[in-house]
């Protein structure tokens, strides 16, 4: 395989990018020449070594060497009692820029397709699960809001979080509620507007 097609195959995995599109991207870069693609190299070592992830929500941050967890899960006037699940960190920032929730989040990393035999390798179900115990313990949690997108996928996903989640709902009296149909099915939580969002946090069940 050449180059073209191994960095082709890079922007494959990108979210929304077809082989066509993937060659563009690759061609764009040779057409701008090498001061182009050494400014991406750049960007790219820069992005790698100014982020940081999160231990405790597993979102990624800008990593100021100052403190170990987050901006959300280390600010103090955020509400230890809820933490919202959401599929990505986009979906984190929507819900953030919403102004509607003060809780804690977890970015599950993706969502679960139908008849994965390995959730573990789509989702950070065991991550979640060490996290909320130690939510539980720690820190007084009381409700986990499942944030995931109205549609097919999103639906299978909140189920088998919340089977998996059983036994420390008993053992912790923990409560989980999702959010309320003020999301159209078939919506992608990263795309809905502020309205939206804090009606279907208002409406959670």
């Amino acid at each position: 395989m050449d180059a073209l097609q191994t960095l082709a195959e890079k922007f494959l995995k990108f979210p929304g990018v077809g082989p066509r599109q993937a060659k563009r991207f690759v061609y764009h870069l040779l057409s701008r020449g090498p001061a182009e693609i050494s400014a991406l190299e750049a960007a790219l070592a820069a992005l790698k070594k100014a982020s940081a992830q999160c231990p405790h929500c597993f979102r990624f941050y800008p990593n100021t060497g100052s403190v170990a967890l987050c901006p959300e899960c280390s600010d103090k006037g955020r509400d230890p009692a809820l933490m919202m699940a959401v599929e990505r960190d986009t979906d984190l920032d929507a819900i953030r820029a919403s102004d509607a929730y003060r809780g804690r989040f977890f970015v599950l990393g993706g969502s679960l397709p139908f008849l994965e035999q390995e959730p573990a390798k789509k989702i950070r179900i065991r991550e979640l699960l060490t996290e909320v115990e130690r939510a539980a313990k720690e820190d007084g949690l009381r409700e986990i809001i499942l944030a995931t997108s109205a549609n097919a996928e999103g639906e299978h996903t909140a189920l088998y979080i919340s089977k998996t989640l059983e036994s420390l709902l008993k053992k912790y009296d923990l409560q989980v509620t999702a959010l309320g149909r003020g999301l159209s099915t078939g919506a992608e939580l990263e795309y809905a507007d502020k309205e939206t969002l804090k009606n279907a946090l208002k409406n959670r069940g």
